[in-house]
């Protein structure tokens, strides 16, 4: 069996299932059908997922603590996530962001934040002061193909500039929910059609 993978919550496994391609298709997203906790596990969890796409079954076996009091949160460590990589993360706050500007004001304020937040793991792979990541920050093959081609996409600076355009995060956690009517799906799963 494959060692476990090490998330920091269990929105950090959302977000990996979000931007983890199948192995059958190439496509995805993954939709949770069960999470198991096996007896005496600890924080070991059983994960069984299959892909929109192509419906092909798949099964992770994650390691994470259990989700902390902010429903939201992600990581509330320094330490960057060890199964979605910097480029993904960049992949998911534009896909968040995009999502944002089709969506009424509420919700574009969740999104908003979400997004905000994947934003801010991504600066978490910037060791000191370094300007540019260090390969060990990409640990897929788009990531590294990214990287090594338009290295410029990746430089602190721009993160920290777009950053600088976001309200303050304890700023947009406070405006969440305002006015947001009880969600119908899970928020991993916004890309379904609308009925």
């Amino acid at each position: 069996m494959a060692s476990p993978l090490h998330a920091h919550t269990l929105n950090e496994v959302r977000y990996f299932l979000l931007v983890t391609p199948c192995p059958s298709c190439g496509k995805g997203p993954w939709e949770i059908d069960a999470m198991e906790i096996p007896r005496a596990a600890g924080p070991r969890r059983t994960v069984r997922t299959h892909c929109r796409k192509c419906r092909h079954g798949e099964s992770f076996e994650i390691c994470c603590e259990d989700a902390p009091a902010d429903k939201e949160a992600i990581n509330q460590t320094d330490e960057p996530s060890r199964i979605v990589d910097l480029h993904q993360w960049l992949a998911l706050f534009y896909m968040l962001l995009e999502k944002a500007s089709d969506t009424t004001a509420a919700a574009a304020r969740l999104y908003g934040y979400r997004a905000a937040l994947c934003l801010a793991e991504a600066l978490k792979f910037y060791p000191d002061d370094d300007e540019l990541p260090p390969g060990r920050a990409f640990f897929t093959d788009a990531g590294r193909t990214a990287f090594r081609e338009h290295p410029e996409k990746f430089a602190r600076q721009k993160l920290r500039d777009m950053q600088a355009r976001l309200p303050a995060l304890p700023r947009m956690a406070g405006r969440v929910g305002k006015d947001l009517h009880p969600p119908t799906r899970k928020w991993w799963e916004f890309w379904k059609r609308q009925p």
